[in-house]
């Protein structure tokens, strides 16, 4: 499998540079800069900005593709591209997110009536987009209008997330911490695989 990077001179894009190259598994195909064209690939991976995801779109030519941008992301001309080719939406690369969004589902469900939800994200003072993208998907988890998400942005945070669920008398509080920034590379990598040669589509986990 060939992978590319769009976003590969920021933070994440270059931990995911060093992940792939020393990957038996995975061809690094190169980097994919703001112009110009896309070197040949299967999978382009883009960790990026909203602005610099609608540019890659205007420039890919039938690579399949992992969005780990967040924020006001192109959505019509990513579900356009999807109809051709596989594209996954991924605001969250590690593993524990989707278990904690499980988690949020089944306990939600089963909460008495009349018990507070509020959900709390804390990330380094640099990230731009307030609520995160993973703070988003957990709201549509919880599945409810009146939680409110709450952001900090504190000196080099990686990334807490914590959902409180408080009722008479108790208080359940589900959290996920990243403790190093290198699960989300391998995260990334780990999705490009599970999207090389899947169908076209829009995947959102």
């Amino acid at each position: 499998m060939r992978v590319a990077v769009h976003g590969a001179a920021g933070r994440l894009g270059r931990l995911i540079v060093a992940e792939a190259e020393g990957d038996p598994q995975i061809e690094f195909a190169g980097t994919v800069g703001r112009q110009g064209a896309v070197p040949p690939c299967d999978v382009v991976i883009d960790v990026t900005s909203p602005g610099g995801t609608a540019s890659l779109l205007r420039r890919l030519d039938g690579q399949a593709l992992v969005v780990g941008t967040t924020g006001a992301l192109p959505l019509d001309a990513l579900v356009t591209y999807a109809r051709h080719v596989p594209v996954a939406l991924v605001p969250n690369f590690s593993a524990g997110v989707p278990l904690l969004l499980e988690i949020v589902e089944r306990v939600v469900g089963k909460l008495p009536p009349g018990w507070d939800i509020e959900v709390v994200e804390s990330h380094h003072h640099h990230k731009k987009d307030a609520p995160s993208g993973t703070a988003k998907r957990i709201l549509r988890a919880i599945g409810r209008d009146d939680v409110p998400a709450h952001s900090l942005r504190l000196g080099d945070d990686i990334g807490r997330h914590t959902v409180y669920l408080a009722g008479p008398g108790e208080r359940l509080e589900l959290t996920h911490v990243a403790t190093r920034r290198e699960v989300f590379a391998i995260g990334a990598l780990r999705w490009a695989a599970q999207l090389h040669g899947k169908a076209p589509g829009l995947y959102q986990p």
